[in-house]
């Protein structure tokens, strides 16, 4: 019984640094997810923007679908509630640019997933998917605050105070 109680303080302090390792990973792992997020998304929009003009309808259809599934990822990524606030409000940015240039485009592209005969994804993870688009653009289209104009004596350069 001796051998047993003391053995039980280094098992529980090394059972006690495995358990906060882990948590730091998690947490750590999930944050950059979120900026791989928004970094990811970044590019296919630049793209999108750029060459909406004079893509064909399938290179278009194409871009789309990268960027729907990306703000999907981001949409549902957002709603952890571990996230520090520097990964949040980057991939807040990304979403909130992303949103504004599909428009409901991203909804409707999983309305129709939802609504075809051989839907790819599970009918729960598309009622998340959707309903996680459906409050990222309440919250960051929506429901965001309207930027403010600057006040004149904010505008003042310091050269003119002298």
């Amino acid at each position: 019984m001796d051998k047993i109680k003391n053995l039980l303080l280094p098992l529980a302090l090394i059972f006690g640094a495995i358990a906060v390792f882990e948590t730091g990973a998690r947490y750590g792992a999930t944050n950059m997810r979120a900026h791989a997020i928004a970094s990811e998304l970044q590019l296919p929009l630049g793209i999108y923007i750029s060459g909406q003009s004079t893509m064909d309808e399938k290179n278009a259809a194409q871009w789309t679908m990268i960027i729907d599934n990306g703000i999907a990822a981001g949409a549902i990524h957002r709603q952890i509630w571990y996230l520090n606030e520097a990964a949040k409000a980057q991939l807040d940015k990304v979403l909130a640019f992303a949103l504004t240039v599909r428009g409901d485009g991203t909804i409707n592209y999983f309305e129709a997933i939802a609504n075809s005969e051989q839907p790819k994804i599970g009918d729960a993870k598309l009622h998340e998917i959707r309903s996680a688009i459906h409050s990222a653009k309440v919250e960051l289209i929506d429901n965001a605050p309207k930027p403010q104009a600057a006040e004149p004596a904010e505008m003042a350069t310091p050269d003119s105070d002298s």
